[in-house]
């Protein structure tokens, strides 16, 4: 995303009169907006005993906010709609009063920042020439305030990181991609296309490891080290990997997915910090441009860390793109890491708008209800805000949801009554109807929330989009076609022509075994290899360790597991562990078979090679164990 120039800047202060005109007008808005919607929120949000938290006064004041420099993007955007950039920024003399716990005081000094990006869209051959405006930050503006009259109450524990919390979840749930506010201009336009807008794809994350961090664990009185852990966000997503204790070189290897709603203009962004037991201290940032991750298909490398002395850190990250075509569902080809993954790693993403429900029944006699809706896909849950008391209310609410498998899901909605908890209707929608229509959504269905015989028409539109790796590089020097065909047939290694000897050298393998006897598991760790042969022309290889158990009787496979591909090396680093669990009656009639395999690609007919392979029985291992050690890998055995 360009930057925005003087130039730029100089042409913006016809907007800032503009907007110091309209401010008193703002303030009155802002009252009723706050009344309507934020202070609802906020208060359901508040931990139990600041629940009467609320504002009694609010005056925006005379100094309105500034816009500091603004661009309009002409190119690579699409025919419907026009995009503005602008640099937010408000340090004026609002003023607040809030009451809390019996004390009054006020809030002040209040100041953000931010880049809004707004877009007039659909665009139309018809006055007002424009569908709409919709307005949202690319990322978290920055925030803060003071408390001010409040006595003792400001020393309330957790009373100043309660609200912080709270106004910046609401901040991010408003306005702050993929939450938009969004202004209609014109009649009988697509509300879809206003409230509903199709994000750009997926990008899937790994999170793999960080060297030579500082050491922030360095006192009189303590000698340690860093306690390092990585906080991941883009947009409003929030991720968090494991801390890993006492080390400054830290292995993760933990995997993330988010939405990614505006390549161009959004950004991944990675920061480490030492956690410590009273405020966490940074230990470096990382900033990468989403729109690079779309155009390369894949990143994978080491960024040296910003805002600190020295570190680095590793990933790899994976664009994901979005489609209807249910083949590219039967068809997907995640590299074999991505199976091995932490965490589910999911084949669709599910997109759902809520309209607007009609004729909702009374939760008790004579009391109006105050509803939301809950939409639910398996274990995970989410809501849309409340609307005081009305049986007629208008959410234009969006959720997305990752999905693994679509086959047997079921997409419920309900909806309650926020005063009494009641339920107030709820609707079942199966996935598989989803699949069966033309371009995997339904736009703007009408279905029936059902309580007893009361039914209530709810307005929903239902999407299911295929996550698809796409690669992005050009023609080679010999001219071959880059299409997914070419691609798939074309082999990029030459492997070598060679016979298998029983005495060849095919390195070793340092692993542990163990029987845990509390919890009935046998443990295996696979710490490193060293030495492997190749099979590449180049002398280069793609190593990962598949472990099975394998029953001695009918040699049926019971566990297989994989771990992560380790790059161009002949002596990975894997520090994988596994942990199966075994009866321990049955344990002795098994053996554990190691295989060390080659992930490069020698065409797509031929098998991973095997660089070397490791049997051992377990009814061989004096007290179930064998410690760690170096074990010479043999040929695999046919």
């Amino acid at each position: 995303m360009a930057e925005t120039t003087k130039q730029d800047t100089e042409r913006v202060e016809w907007m800032n009169k503009v907007i110091h005109q309209l401010w008193p007008y703002v303030g009155e808005y802002t009252k009723t907006f706050m009344n309507d919607f934020i202070i609802p929120q906020v208060k359901a949000q508040m931990p139990g005993m600041f629940k009467n938290f609320k504002f009694t006064k609010m005056d925006m004041g005379d100094i309105p906010c500034r816009v500091g420099g603004i661009k309009v993007y002409t190119t690579n955007v699409g025919r419907d709609r026009i995009i503005v950039d602008m640099d937010v920024a408000y340090a004026g003399d609002a003023d607040f009063t809030v009451s809390c716990c019996g004390f009054t005081g006020g809030m002040n000094n209040i100041q953000f920042s931010g880049k809004l990006r707004a877009i007039l869209k659909p665009l139309l051959p018809y006055p007002p020439m424009v569908g709409g405006v919709s307005a949202t930050f690319l990322e978290m503006p920055k925030m803060d305030f003071n408390l001010t009259g409040m006595g003792e109450m400001v020393e309330l524990p957790g009373l100043i990181d309660a609200i912080r919390s709270v106004i910046n979840s609401q901040i991010a749930a408003l306005c702050v991609l993929p939450n938009e506010v969004v202004v209609p201009l014109a009649p009988d336009v697509d509300v879809t296309k206003l409230y509903f807008p199709e994000p750009d794809g997926v990008v899937r994350l790994k999170i793999i490891e960080a060297k030579n961090l500082e050491n922030r664990d360095i006192s009189f009185i303590k000698k340690g080290k860093s306690d390092p852990y990585a906080e991941i966000q883009v947009g409003s997503q929030f991720f968090k990997t494991r801390t890993i204790d006492d080390d400054l070189n830290p292995i993760w290897n933990e995997y993330f997915e988010a939405v990614v709603d505006q390549a161009d203009g959004q950004k991944l962004r990675i920061e480490l910090f030492d956690e410590d037991q009273g405020k966490d201290e940074e230990l470096g940032r990382l900033s990468v441009d989403l729109k690079l991750v779309q155009a390369k298909g894949t990143i994978d490398k080491w960024y040296p860390l910003e805002g600190c002395k020295h570190g680095d850190l590793h990933i790899k990250a994976t664009w994901m793109s979005l489609s209807t075509n249910l083949k590219h569902l039967e068809k997907q080809e995640w590299e074999a890491e991505w199976g091995q993954a932490d965490k589910p790693i999911h084949s669709a993403l599910l997109m759902v708008y809520i309209d607007s429900v009609a004729d909702l029944p009374y939760p008790k006699s004579k009391l109006e209800p105050s509803p939301f809706v809950e939409v639910s896909l398996g274990k995970e849950t989410q809501r849309t805000p409340v609307k005081v008391k009305t049986v007629n209310p208008l959410f234009q609410s969006k959720f997305m949801f990752f999905v693994r498998h679509l086959e047997g899901q079921e997409l419920k909605f309900e909806a309650v009554d926020d005063g009494t908890r009641r339920s107030l209707g709820s609707l079942n929608i199966p996935l598989t109807t989803l699949l069966k229509e033309p371009k995997l959504e339904q736009n703007q269905q009408m279905h029936m929330l059902t309580l007893g015989v009361h039914q209530s028409p709810i307005v929903i539109t239902t999407r299911i989009r295929i996550l698809r790796s796409d690669s992005n590089s050009s023609l080679n020097s010999h001219g071959r076609s880059n299409s997914r065909l070419g691609r798939l047939f074309r082999s990029k290694h030459e492997m070598k022509k060679r016979e298998t000897r029983a005495d060849e050298n095919r390195g070793e393998i340092e692993i542990r075994i163990d029987f845990d006897e509390l919890v009935n598991q046998l443990k295996i760790a696979v710490i490193r290899c060293r030495d492997l042969m190749t099979f590449d022309k180049k002398d280069q290889c793609n190593p990962y360790v598949s472990i099975k158990l394998v029953a001695l009787d009918g040699h049926k496979e019971v566990f297989k597991k994989k771990t992560p591909t380790a790059k161009n090396t002949r002596n990975p680093h894997f520090d994988n562990h596994v942990e199966i669990d075994v009866n321990p009656s049955d344990l002795l009639n098994h053996k554990v078979v190691i295989n060390v395999k080659d992930d490069t690609n020698y065409g797509t007919f031929v098998a991973k090679p095997v660089l070397g392979c490791l049997e051992i029985r377990l009814d061989s291992l004096l007290n179930r164990q064998l410690s760690q050690r170096w074990i010479p890998l043999s040929v695999e055995r046919k």
